[in-house]
């Protein structure tokens, strides 16, 4: 495995601003540099302040690409990909803390039951449950409690829309979880005790919205690379997103270019499906009147054939609701059935008048 690029830093080296002791090391330092404004960093004697220019010593991550190896590659890694951006819901806590919040606020409910029932008894004699500035006036103990149950209350609301938000993200696809595995392992970023994390997919939240036919694009990417990865990275991945990644192990295709690919293969399709049923029944048009009877069976087999592909096309590859998916379906074997009356009607006149 090829080592992390990290350029290491001793005391015989100068730092980003080229400072390392007092005041005074650095305006000797500084006087000492060419008096040239697009190299040199600008000294302010007065409010003791370096402002740093663009050029320094160690060459920066922008420049390299290279990332320092633990989190700061970790980091890296995750941020390569939408994908990769996967983490822990924490949805055992949430719910502890919401329960624990929730006991704390039937506790305190209970008790300002207690107080407006001990008032009662007495009589109410400053009516202070007909009237809040009456018990805004005496400040009693209700008052007190209400405003901690106000507190709670919104403690109380905070982790329970939170916690409805959290669950509301969905869980990343096995793909993508063994795949962030995998580059944490190969690049070695943290120590194993601190990436068990992510063996706990039930608890994992994918933030990456995934496109029309997310699936679809991963079994591509993976039957090219199957063909030829080499061809595969050639022709789908960027010089940007080289950049991007550095000098970490990982093999991204752009996701740009592997859309175009994907939608040219669903164009592909699209033209199949409407267009060899209508090439395969036309094919079968009777010739002779006596085989008019079995062309028709052999005709409706190949609506009916083509009419399930359709769907399931439409239920597989893209993200329609139910209702949509009938309603294609159902416009979709219209056209040939309609398309298979006329050029029926036509021939079999034909044949008619041939006989």
């Amino acid at each position: 495995m090829a080592e992390n690029s990290v350029v290491p830093h001793t005391d015989d080296q100068q730092g980003p601003a080229g400072v390392h002791g007092p005041n005074d090391q650095a305006q000797s330092q500084i006087t000492a540099l060419p008096q040239d404004t697009t190299s040199v960093e600008a000294y302010d004697i007065e409010n003791q302040s370096i402002s740093i220019s663009e050029s320094s010593s160690t060459p920066s991550r922008e420049e390299t690409g290279n990332y320092q190896p633990g989190y700061p590659t970790l980091a890296a890694i995750e941020d390569s990909d939408p994908s990769f951006l996967i983490y822990r819901k924490f949805g055992w806590l949430r719910n502890r803390l919401l329960l624990d919040l929730q006991d704390e606020l039937v506790t305190l409910e209970r008790e300002l039951e207690l107080i407006d029932a001990s008032t009662t008894r007495r009589g109410d004699p400053d009516n202070v449950l007909a009237s809040r500035r009456n018990d805004q006036r005496k400040k009693t103990k209700r008052r007190g409690l209400l405003k901690e149950i106000h507190q709670k209350l919104l403690e109380y609301d905070e982790v329970l829309l939170h916690l409805k938000q959290i669950h509301a993200i969905k869980r990343p696809t096995v793909r993508n979880q063994n795949t962030l595995y995998n580059l944490i392992w190969n690049n070695r970023c943290v120590v194993n005790e601190e990436t068990e994390w992510i063996y706990r997919g039930e608890d994992l939240a994918a933030l990456a919205s995934y496109s029309e036919h997310g699936w679809f694009n991963g079994f591509v990417e993976d039957a090219m690379n199957m063909i030829s990865r080499s061809a595969t990275t050639f022709f789908f991945r960027d010089t940007q997103l080289k950049k991007k990644t550095g000098n970490i192990r990982v093999n991204l295709l752009s996701p740009r270019r592997l859309e175009v690919f994907v939608r040219t293969i669903f164009t592909i399709l699209t033209a199949v499906l409407f267009l060899v049923p209508v090439l395969a029944m036309l094919e079968l048009q009777p010739s002779h009147a006596h085989q008019a009877r079995h062309a028709e069976y052999m005709q409706l087999a190949i609506v009916l054939v083509f009419t399930i592909l359709f769907s399931a096309s439409c239920s597989i590859f893209t993200k329609a609701k139910r209702q949509e998916v009938f309603t294609a379906t159902g416009a979709y074997c219209a056209v040939l059935v309609v398309f298979l009356g006329n050029t029926h009607n036509a021939i079999t006149n034909d044949v008619i008048a041939l006989s």
